[in-house]
């Protein structure tokens, strides 16, 4: 709250002005203007997330001073955001991600249309979209896992593809219409090998129906809350089968 509060200030604070004559060093720019400039100079749409919401918009201004990023109005309207809630903004490009969450500290007027103000981030992640490798397990390493879907009893499956930020599964029939995009389940639940049991909570990415070799639901999911030495065990684990991974696309 004390950091929100100092930027809150920043953002209502007019510029400082001086009578000094004085040469100011210049000051040197946060890491991440080098990759949000290219982004405003080319009005490049952004997503912002907000819960299991996605929205879209645009840089309108990089105010370096106060350290501030202002974005357009995101689409569609978001009425229900409030200075403190935390997006996360990204951009996806040829494979390559730009990410990064901070909380909104204010709007450009009272009734809201016009833009808000973000902090500028010093924490981001540049890099391949699929931050980790996968291992292919089916049909040579078999593991079983349970999930939590909401309204349901637990539902078991058996693990495709594994990483250290998420896994593929299939469950023999059709679950469509109880899994929704961003969906946060309660538990997901497996043991990769002995002494490496996996339990976490995990955000539902994707899920399509196969009818071969049988009627499955397969469902790609993201670790959420996992435990750091569980998911370098995990890192671990499909380095050591590297005969076997792949960077999924």
């Amino acid at each position: 709250m004390a950091l929100l509060r100092a930027l809150m200030n920043k953002l209502s604070s007019e510029p400082a002005t001086t009578a000094s004559h004085e040469v100011e060093s210049p000051r040197t720019e946060l890491p991440c203007i080098r990759h949000l400039r290219p982004l405003q100079q080319r009005k490049q749409l952004l997503t912002i997330r907000h819960g299991k919401r996605d929205y879209q918009s645009l840089i309108l201004a990089l105010d370096t001073d106060r350290e501030l990023l202002w974005l357009d109005e995101p689409f569609p309207r978001a009425l229900n955001l409030e200075p403190g809630d935390e997006l996360t903004v990204s951009h996806h490009h040829n494979g390559q991600l730009f990410e990064f969450t901070v909380p909104i500290v204010g709007w450009s007027t009272a009734n809201r249309p016009g833009g808000m103000a973000l902090p500028l981030p010093r924490d981001f992640y540049c890099g391949p979209r699929r931050r980790w490798p996968r291992l292919n397990v089916f049909g040579w390493c078999p593991i079983s896992a349970r999930i939590a879907v909401p309204g349901l009893s637990p539902l078991s499956g058996e693990v495709l593809n594994i990483s250290a930020g998420g896994m593929r599964l299939s469950l023999t029939g059709d679950w469509r219409p109880f899994l929704h995009h961003r969906d946060l389940l309660p538990l997901c639940e497996f043991t990769v090998a002995p002494g490496l049991k996996v339990r976490c909570r995990a955000r539902v990415c994707a899920y399509q129906l196969s009818l071969r070799p049988w009627r499955q639901t397969r469902v790609s999911l993201a670790f959420e809350d996992l435990a750091p030495e569980t998911r370098q065990a995990l890192a671990q684990f499909v380095l050591e089968r590297g005969e076997n991974a792949v960077v999924a696309a």
